[in-house]
This record gives structure tokens, sequence and C-alpha cells, in this order.
């Protein structure tokens, strides 16, 4: 069991020591301070001492010298502070923003299904937690007290040469806390995992619930929701961190009584010592300051105890998600396509999102030439849009074969698939950004004239040129301030403005009035020219003008062909879904 959380120790220092690797230059630079404050520190008690003495014996030269001396020692030390201030928070900072950048951006290399399986508040917490502690422990515990145990070390030799049989007691006595921390410190360190965990949780429930604010506020639900934030935040997250306390309060009063004890002690024998003639006064007090010097360290380790546990236990939470496998973009022998024609086939594609579900897509098969139009038609939840996802390569089927222009897509170098292919989602996500920019979002290049024409062909600068900054107004975030249609059509400019080989669209027009649908049709409808693409839609007037319907029904093409053939199969699912729409006008 020791060596197990021993393990778990070095693995978890481990990982601090690799995200210092970079900075080893400026670390290093910062230790030699260190050694040079810490020389500086370790000898002002010796020659505050002896100055003592000089003073009893007032020894005139003896003064002068070690008043120079201990104003030089201290003097010194304060300089080589103020330089190791200046250099540790400027790594502690560096560490932490390089932490966040890295942090954040793998999360944008993780393949979707892993966005589809965590909470991100959660993650994101946990990255923002380890980042502060990777910053503290560095900063507050391995360079802040470098110096003081270096004090230590040189204090050791002085202390041996003033009276070993006193630094004796002093070195058994630091080892008796060593041990009572070593005993108490693996509980603490469990306790503090739980309790990460519990804060995790409930931070990513409450997350979820301010996302969704208005569906809360729909349901009136904000009691229950309430009472969800008590349980995990006071019933669950709150306790773990009462129970540490205890635990806490614990050690620090050994440590206290110990330290009490110990300095009695020492001046108990150092009185007798004196009065032996074997301890001069002077001696006496650099050996109290060097009593200090010995336990602060160690005082302030077992204060800070916490600080290192609690850090190491939220840096190895963040590490469990950060070293998760990326999405491979670049496989081995990768395709580069130079152009694409936009010509894909499916074979035989089945595809699940776990092996304990029951299949989305099952041994589906079709073929669709360049820039021929495909509808997807079917009741919710038969896999059209993990269709058109597969088709990203967001996921790999776990059966048959896609191919784009004759390559085998798992062949294909991801990042140069996607550039040729433009998506409107249904559920469209802008970011809290100037409308330009949310526009021109993939296509950063793209000067403002190109932005004002996408605009004008999605019809969406009738409203822009409504805005009081116009292009320049900020759209809030996840676009909140933009009506559900707004965001609708500025997805839709910025479609257009990509240029695509491949355009999927995903319900495109489903939040526009009967006008601003005509209109965007239209628009769509040039859009569509010479270009592969694939409709998903349940108003009919943009499916029946598809080159190719895929009629789906669990996971399965069940029918496929063009309108006039579909409305021909009596009985048929598209025949009937057809007549079911145009019964309800």
């Amino acid at each position: 069991m020791f060596n197990a959380k021993k393990e778990n120790y070095l693995k978890r220092l481990n990982i601090v020591f690799r995200y210092l690797k970079p900075h080893r230059r400026q670390l290093f630079i910062i230790l030699g301070i260190s050694l040079v404050s810490a020389g500086a520190n370790a000898a002002v008690p010796y020659i505050g001492g002896r100055l003592f003495d000089a003073i009893l014996g007032r020894v005139s030269s003896a003064i002068i010298l070690f008043l120079g001396l201990w104003i030089l020692s201290r003097g010194i030390h304060d300089i080589a502070d103020k330089f190791k201030d200046v250099r540790r928070e400027t790594l502690a900072v560096t560490l932490e923003s390089n932490y966040l950048i890295d942090g954040f951006s793998k999360l944008l290399l993780f393949p979707l299904s892993f966005h589809k399986k965590h909470k991100i508040g959660e993650i994101t917490k946990r990255i923002d937690r380890a980042s502060d502690w990777l910053s503290s422990i560095v900063n507050r515990i391995l360079i802040d007290s470098f110096p003081d145990f270096l004090s230590i070390i040189i204090a050791i030799f002085i202390t041996f040469s003033i009276k070993p049989v006193l630094a004796v007691m002093l070195i058994f006595s630091v080892f008796i806390y060593i041990l009572v921390l070593i005993k108490i410190a693996p509980r603490i360190a469990d306790l503090l995992k739980k309790m990460h965990r519990s804060w995790s949780v409930a931070y990513g429930d409450a997350y979820d619930s301010v996302l969704n604010v208005q569906a809360i506020k729909q349901a009136t639900t904000e009691k229950y929701e309430k009472r969800k934030f008590f349980k995990n935040f006071r019933l669950k997250a709150a306790r773990f961190f009462i129970n540490f306390v205890a635990l806490q309060s614990s050690l620090n009063l050994t440590q206290r009584l110990l330290i009490t004890f110990t300095n009695f002690a020492l001046l108990i024998f150092s009185i007798f010592l004196i009065w032996k003639n074997e301890l001069t006064i002077g001696e006496l007090l650099a050996f109290q300051g060097y009593a200090a010097m010995f336990f602060a360290p160690f005082i302030t380790l077992g204060r800070n105890w916490s600080l290192i546990q609690n850090g190491l236990v939220a840096i190895e939470r963040a590490e469990e998600i950060l070293q998760k496998p990326e999405e491979i973009y670049v496989p081995k022998n990768a395709v580069i396509l130079a152009e694409l024609n936009g010509k894909i086939e499916f074979q035989n594609v089945s595809f699940g999102y776990s092996k304990n579900q029951n299949k989305v897509l099952d041994d589906v098969s079709f073929a669709v030439n360049s820039g021929q139009t495909v509808a997807l038609v079917g009741e919710s939840g038969v896999g059209k849009t993990t269709l058109i996802d597969l088709i990203s390569f967001y996921f790999q089927p776990n059966h048959g074969r896609i191919l784009i222009d004759g390559h085998n897509i798992k062949n294909l170098d991801l990042r140069v698939l996607r550039a040729f292919i433009s998506i409107v989602p249904q559920e469209i996500m802008l970011f809290n950004d100037t409308v330009k920019n949310n526009i021109k979002y993939g296509k950063f290049d793209a000067n403002d004239a190109d932005v004002m024409e996408a605009a004008r062909l999605a019809h969406a600068d009738e409203f822009i040129e409504n805005f009081p900054k116009k292009y320049n107004q900020l759209v809030g975030e996840r676009g909140i301030k933009l009506s559900t249609g707004q965001k609708q059509r500025i997805a839709i400019a910025r479609a257009i403005l990509r240029n695509p080989r491949i355009l999927i669209l995903d319900e495109p027009t489903s939040a526009l009035d009967a006008k601003s649908e005509e209109f965007i049709g239209e628009s769509l409808e040039k859009l569509m020219k010479n270009r592969t693409t694939f409709i998903i839609a349940h108003r009919f007037s943009t499916v029946r003008k598809a080159d190719l319907i895929l009629v789906l029904d669990k996971g399965r093409i069940v029918e496929k062909g063009r309108h006039e053939e579909l409305m021909k199969i009596e009985g048929g699912v598209y025949k009937k879904l057809y007549e079911l729409q145009i019964g309800f006008r």
C-alpha cells in the first residue's frame, strides 16, 4: 500500500517536472540566486551571535567587523530575494498561461466522440484548477522554499561547529516531525482527491444548468436545480472539505507541540551549558536563531502540505483528460487531396456510438456523383445527422467504407478534407465576437467586400444593417443576442463565403419565416450549383428538387430515388411522410 502511494506521489511530481523542463535555464538562474540568498541568510544568526559576544566583551574592532558583516549579509539576502521574486513570478505566470494554452488547445484536438461523452464545464474546471495549482506549487513551494532548505544545510554545519549535541537535538526533532507528516500526508491526499472529484462534478452540473437556463425557466424548475446545487456543493463537496480541515488541524497541532517542546528542551540545556562555561550568550542567541531557521521551512511545508497535495491531485486529474489520445488528423501514408470533386460512396457502412447501443446506421450503401444534391428523409433519430457526420469523418464507421473521389476517407488528411466541406447545422453555435468575424470564421483572409456579399446572398444584410455597429456588432455568447433565424442566416453566409466543394445543410431554413425562406432558397440554389450537397429537411419543397432522396428508417436506407420515383411506391415510407405533411397544410 505504501509503495503504491509512493509511486502515485512520484508520478504526480513527475508531471510538475515535465512542465518545468522547457524552462530549465530560467529555473537554474532562480536556483543560483536562491543559493546566494540562502548562504547570506544562514550567516546572519552566526554573525549576530559573534556580534553580541563582541559587545559583551567590549572589543571595538570586532564589533565594527561583525556589524559590517551583518549588514552585508542582510543586504545580499534582500537584493537576491528581490531578483528571485521577479523571476519566480515571471516563471509562475508563464507556466500557468502555457498550461491553459496547451490544455484548451488539446481539447480541440480530441475527437467529437470525446466531447459527446464529457461535460465541458467539469473538464474546463479541471484545466483551470490544474494551471493555478501548477503555478502555486512551483512558485510558493519549490522555488520559495528552496532557499530555506539550502539555509538549513548550511546551518547544520554551523550548529555542529557551535555545539554538536544541540545540533543533534534539532535534527532529531525535525526527523520526528517528518515521520508524523509521512503518516498523515497520504490520508490528506486521499481525502483531497475525493474532494476534487466532488467539486468537479458539482461545477459540471451547475455549468449545464446555467447553459440550459431557458429550458429551466420554461419548466419552472429553479427550485429543483437549487436543491441539486445544495446536494452537490454542500452535502458532498463541502463535507469532504470539512473533513480535510479537521485532519489538517491535527497535523498543525502536532507541529506546534513538537516545536514548543523542542525549543523548551534546547533552552534548558543551553542554560545548563552556559553555567558550565561551555556555551556563550552569543552562541545561545545564534543557536536560537538557527532553531527558528531549522523549523521555519518545515512549518511552511506542514502548512502548505495541503497545497502540495491539493495541487498534485488537481494536476493529476487534469492530466487524466489531457493525456487521452488525440484525433488522428494525418494517418500513415495519408492521401493529400490537391482538389476535390465531391464524388461520395458509402459501401455497407454500419456505425454505433458504443458497443452497448444499437447501431445508428446499419449496412448503408449509396453513391453520389460530383455536383449532385442528396436529400436525407426520415423521422427523428433514424441516423440522418450521424450519416452526414461520417462524411466529415467525425466518427469512424464500425464496418464498411466511405469513399471520396475513390479514396477511402480514413486515408485522407482530415484538415484538408474538412477544408473542402461547409456545414450549416441545425443548432447554430456562434462565437462571442462581431458579426463580421463570425461570418469569416474559417476563412480569415476574406476581405470586407466578400463578407458583405456573402451576407447579402444569405439575406443577412437585412438585419445586420439595422444594428448600431452593423458588421462590428457583438453577437453575445453562443449568439444569444440574435434570434434563431438571424443566427441561421449568419451560418449560411459563412458557408457561402467558404465556397466549398461539399455542402451539408442540416435543416438550413427551419427557423425562417416564409418570406426569408423563399429568399434564402434562391441563394442556397446558387450555392448548391456544381457542389455535392447533402440536405436534411422536413419541408418537402426542398427535398423534392434533389437528384437523389435517401429514405432512412431505423438506421437503414429503405427507399432511394427521385421524388417522382418514390411517390410511385404504394405504401412507401416517403409517400406516407409526404402525404402526411401535405395533409397538414
